[in-house]
């Protein structure tokens, strides 16, 4: 029997011990993209961002333009009711039982005019209005120190920060701020027992608040006080309360 030989069947320009298409020549060149890229030329190709254009993902703080950060007057409005609902549930329950019903019945019934005095137990007023007060007060300061935002900014995604760097403020800002605003609160207050002269603390009041319609920071009077700025709350915004 003879035996076949080890090239027999093989091209004469092969290589010993090879296999057809080993020559140089014949092999494909080396890989050199990137495995998972588009390399073919009907492969469907993703449009990407030009320059200048938003990327994917939420917007980036750095590049916000400082009106961007500012919260909404409208939302600042609605934050401000939310936590005016929140102080009237606790305070007002502390300045009815100073009220005389039965003196408001009898000249009801009369039509009697009565003065403030006979309206109102006086002793027990000024207490509700001060418990009331400092309630409130230790309300938005403390919250506002641990946290940017009382119950009425979180629920429509507001916070408090400093002015010029967007920290966290601390309390003697956030004293000065709701001192401010107190100021207008206690003068009402005592001017409506002289009569109508208490319309025109609440007419400043009213005017600390407006200030955020024409101001370019949107600051209100008493957030210039604190020198602080009231920004949107946004997930993708850094938190300066967050505790590391």
């Amino acid at each position: 029997m003879s035996e076949t030989p080890d090239n027999a069947g093989r091209p004469a320009d092969a290589p010993p011990g090879g296999t057809p298409g080993d020559t140089p020549g014949d092999r494909p060149p080396p890989f050199e993209g990137t495995y998972g890229a588009q390399t073919g030329p009907d492969l469907p190709r993703y449009p990407q961002a030009g320059p200048g254009e938003p990327g994917y993902g939420p917007p980036a703080y750095a590049a916000a333009r400082p009106e961007d950060l500012l919260a909404g007057r409208w939302a600042r409005l609605g934050g401000g009711i939310l936590d005016g609902l929140v102080v009237g549930f606790v305070s007002v329950p502390l300045v009815l039982p100073a009220v005389r019903w039965g003196r408001l019945q009898d000249a009801a019934e009369t039509g009697e005019t009565l003065g403030v005095t006979e309206m109102y137990n006086i002793p027990l007023l000024m207490i509700g209005y001060a418990v009331s007060f400092l309630l409130g007060f230790a309300y938005y300061t403390v919250c506002h120190v641990k946290w940017g935002q009382t119950l009425g900014k979180k629920a429509v995604g507001i916070r408090v920060v400093r002015a010029e760097d967007h920290g966290a403020v601390g309390w003697g800002r956030s004293c000065a701020r709701q001192g401010f605003v107190y100021l207008f609160g206690v003068a009402t207050a005592l001017l409506n027992l002289a009569g109508p002269v208490g319309g025109l603390a609440g007419l400043a009041g009213l005017l600390d608040n407006a200030w955020i319609l024409w101001d370019p920071k949107r600051q209100a009077v008493h957030d210039k006080v604190g020198r602080t700025v009231v920004i949107k709350a946004a997930p993708w915004f850094p938190n300066p309360y967050k505790k590391a």
